[in-house]
């Protein structure tokens, strides 16, 4: 007998804090954590000397390039990356080539590939709407921007103002709403959770009892 395999999609803007809680959901249930944006700031790094403008160097590039997420952990053709890929250098690039439907898809085959061999939490920006449209259990998290801010604000050391990381966050709003490729939409079926004034762990709670109520305490 087959074994069940659940996904679980966690969707929502920059900032609203995707990762920590798909972390969390992940290792309450014992499922793999998927970090899609992860998977496009390896391609960042493979691609960050290479004209973007040649689609064939573009797409050679992506074609010799191995991208292996293991839970915190990202790997370039077998090389801990993860330091790196959360540089701001490489987060710029990686906001860029996300717009490159070569890249898109490229990407998405893989996300599907991993989430069907397992049971996942994936999280993103086009995870509920265009990578895992089917997934068990779909989420979509709106924390108002002041909070979001405020939260990244912190994760950055409070490096720049908090004013500036505002503005920054709306302008990523706007672009990520706006692409012609995926855009962040919230789709049907999905449960919007607004966890702006939510602990981390009442908002894993929380997505822990919809998924549980999702497949009947199975």
């Amino acid at each position: 007998m087959c074994k069940k395999i659940y996904q679980i999609a966690i969707d929502g803007p920059a900032g609203s804090g995707k990762s920590t809680i798909a972390k969390q959901v992940a290792k309450r249930l014992n499922f793999q954590f998927i970090n899609t944006g992860g998977m496009f700031r390896c391609y960042a790094i493979a691609l960050q000397n290479t004209n973007l403008d040649d689609s064939n160097e573009v797409k050679k590039v992506l074609e010799q390039s191995k991208v292996t997420l293991q839970e915190d952990k990202l790997f370039l053709n077998n090389n801990d990356v993860t330091e790196l890929a959360n540089s701001a250098s490489i987060s710029k690039l990686a906001s860029k080539i996300a717009t490159m439907k070569i890249v898109r898809d490229t990407c998405l085959v893989q996300q599907r590939e991993i989430a069907s061999q397992q049971s996942c939490v994936m999280e993103g920006r086009d995870t509920t709407s265009v990578v895992l449209p089917n997934a068990t259990l779909k989420i979509f998290l709106v924390d108002n921007i002041d909070v979001r801010a405020k939260r990244r604000w912190e994760q950055s050391g409070k490096i720049d103002s908090l004013e500036n990381v505002k503005k920054a966050l709306i302008e990523r709003d706007y672009q990520d709403t706006h692409r012609k490729i995926a855009p962040l939409i919230k789709t049907p079926g999905c449960k919007e959770i607004d966890g702006s004034y939510n602990t981390i762990d009442q908002t894993v709670n929380l997505i822990i009892d919809l998924f549980n109520k999702e497949i009947g305490n199975v």
